[in-house]
């Protein structure tokens, strides 16, 4: 199995798509109540309060909204694509239920497990990389909710050197995880980690002042 699943919704208009920045924002613990064993059906995906209000203050802010999450039970054998359309399309109906401007743009999911030492699971970049090229096209993303595979970029990562320079400078990474910093540092962004249990609306404040430079964080 190569590559991340993809899955992309009609993108809203935005004075120029290429030049907006992007909030990367992990899934389970940011914008839902995790769950050990994981989120295996729709009524297990509980939205964690203010994450849609936050969506929408970052849309009114002109960002772009990736979703990246590992969701290993797809390479263990739980459950397949089809599974995972469905939970997130309940996600993203639950938070336009709450904010109707709190529109996701793209799903990013690696569904492999650690042990499959593939080229997408966080802490590697290669999705917010993936991310970035397909949500800046000049050209229109097609939409299609129905997780399809997509190579994965493969990219190398000097975990010892500095951090590098992101697409842009307001992109950001939140994640309550070290594979989450890990996986924004190395893609340049800004890093806000937050509670799995209070998720984005821990950093909303924070994520609408350009200048803040985010979290340190130490690979």
């Amino acid at each position: 199995m190569d590559g991340p699943f993809v899955q992309t919704a009609p993108l809203l208009p935005y004075p120029s798509r290429v030049e907006s920045p992007v909030a990367f924002l992990d899934r389970d613990g940011v914008l839902n109540l995790g769950k050990a064993g994981y989120v295996n059906r729709p009524e297990e995906m509980k939205l964690l309060d203010g994450a849609a209000e936050a969506i929408a203050e970052l849309r009114e802010q002109g960002f772009l909204i990736c979703v990246v999450t590992n969701q290993s039970p797809i390479a263990r054998g739980l459950w397949g694509p089809e599974r995972l359309e469905l939970l997130h399309a309940t996600l993203q109906q639950r938070l336009l239920e709450v904010d109707p401007r709190a529109h996701v743009d793209a799903f990013l999911t690696c569904p492999h497990r650690y042990e499959d030492r593939c080229r997408c699971r966080k802490p590697s970049p290669n999705m917010l990389f993936l991310g970035h090229h397909l949500l800046r096209r000049e050209d229109e993303v097609t939409a299609s909710f129905r997780p399809q595979l997509y190579p994965a970029d493969e990219r190398t990562v000097n975990w010892w050197g500095a951090k590098p320079a992101p697409p842009h400078v307001l992109d950001l990474m939140v994640g309550d995880r070290n594979s989450d910093m890990g996986a924004g540092w190395a893609y340049g962004a800004r890093l806000f980690r937050v509670s799995k249990t209070i998720g984005l609306s821990q950093v909303r404040d924070r994520l609408s002042n350009a200048d803040d430079p985010g979290d340190t964080f130490q690979p």
